[in-house]
């Protein structure tokens, strides 16, 4: 598994480099990078792939165990067959935590006309010692998150970090247990594959609602 992910690391980190680029030129600018030689300039394919199919691209082949906010085991390809937003957090964060789970609601606002079948957001604590399902559900519940669209999830920290790594999050924790770390939303598509990130908080919505928009409209 570990020469899986360092392969799988290696493949995103490749697709990733033109756009962290161009986000290094200008602060919270939003990316979206094409991963095949069919992809469309809003990130998406041309090609429709199954949802069956689980490329090398796909975060869903980890096998790594999970749990959500209500405690269940859980393994990541369980999200696939929906579009799903994806960022990381700590409930104990006040400040950007809460930034970024403002700017999902903001993605989710823009994309009201769709069903919760459509579209699945996924927060993933950096912080397991003291984000347990129970608190996390707590957290659910006092930031009124749609148990219906919304999952939080925790993991052993070797897991988390792993995904961290994936997803181009890079997170610190520091001696008096506050975390410093990058903030950036990605969108998956129904395989699991990255098609869009965007990076800072209080960017601008419609990048993403676009992107995601256009993968809907080829699922």
């Amino acid at each position: 598994m570990k020469r899986y992910t360092l392969y799988l690391f290696s493949l995103i980190a490749f697709s990733l480099t033109a756009c962290q680029q161009e986000v290094a030129l200008e602060e919270d600018s939003c990316c979206t990078k094409p991963l095949a030689a069919d992809a469309l300039p809003d990130g998406t394919s041309s090609l429709a792939i199954p949802t069956s199919a689980l490329t090398d691209m796909s975060l869903y082949q980890l096998e790594s165990d999970w749990h959500n906010e209500r405690g269940e085991e859980l393994k990541l390809r369980e999200f696939q067959g929906k579009v799903r937003l994806v960022a990381m957090i700590y409930t104990h964060c006040g400040y950007a935590c809460p930034r970024i789970v403002a700017d999902l609601k903001r993605i989710e606002m823009g994309l009201e006309q769709y069903k919760q079948d459509d579209i699945g957001i996924v927060l993933v604590t950096m912080d397991p010692a003291r984000d347990t399902p129970e608190r996390l559900f707590e957290f659910a519940k006092s930031n009124n998150l749609d148990p219906q669209r919304w999952t939080l999830l925790t993991s052993e920290q070797d897991n988390i970090r792993e995904l961290a790594a994936l997803l181009n999050m890079k997170y610190k924790v520091e001696l008096d247990g506050e975390i410093s770390h990058s903030n950036i939303i990605s969108v998956l598509n129904v395989n699991g594959e990255i098609i869009h990130q965007a990076e800072g908080l209080g960017v601008e919505p419609d990048e993403t609602v676009n992107a995601i928009k256009s993968l809907l409209l080829r699922i």
